[in-house]
C-alpha cells in the first residue's frame, strides 16, 4: 500500500548546478554541486558533508533554459547518506532544503518550469499512450 503523501508541492527531477553556502560560518566555504530534484518549496541537493537539519544554507542556481539565476536561503529539513560502491570514495549525502526566503517571482518561476516539464511528460505519455491502442 501507498504511503501517505506529505509533500506541499509538486517535484522534478533537475540535475542542476547549485552554489550554496553555510550561513552563519565565521570562514563560509562556497560548495558547488549537484540539485537531484526541485519544487517551489525547495530543492534536494548531493552533498559531500553531512549537513545538520535546521541549518540555514544560501543558495544560487538557474533553471535549465532561462538566462536567471535563482537566489534562495533555506533550511535543511533532512540528509540521508547514500551508499557508494567505491569505499575510497568520501561519504555522500542526500539533502532536502526547504525555501525559507526566495522572492515571489523566483518562486513562480520555479513553479511554471515544474508544471510546464510535467505537461510536457504528459503529452509525451499519452502519445505512446494513444500509439500502443
Amino acid at each position: 500500500m501507498f504511503g501517505k503523501e506529505r509533500r506541499k508541492f509538486p517535484r522534478l527531477p533537475l540535475n542542476a548546478e547549485i552554489e550554496y553556502v553555510v550561513s552563519g560560518q565565521e570562514e563560509a566555504e562556497l560548495f558547488t554541486t549537484e540539485s537531484k530534484n526541485i519544487s517551489s518549496g525547495g530543492v534536494c541537493i548531493v552533498a559531500f558533508e553531512k549537513l545538520q537539519p535546521g541549518v540555514i544554507v544560501n543558495i544560487k542556481f538557474c533553471l535549465p533554459e532561462l538566462n536567471k539565476f535563482i537566489i534562495a536561503k533555506g533550511k535543511v529539513v533532512w540528509i540521508k547518506e547514500l551508499s557508494i560502491r567505491d569505499k575510497k570514495t568520501d561519504k555522500v549525502y542526500e539533502a532536502g532544503i526547504e525555501f525559507v526566503s526566495i522572492k515571489d517571482a523566483d518562486r513562480e518561476k520555479i513553479t511554471e518550469y515544474v508544471l510546464s516539464r510535467a505537461r510536457s511528460f504528459i503529452r509525451r505519455l499519452m502519445g505512446k499512450f494513444k500509439k500502443t491502442s
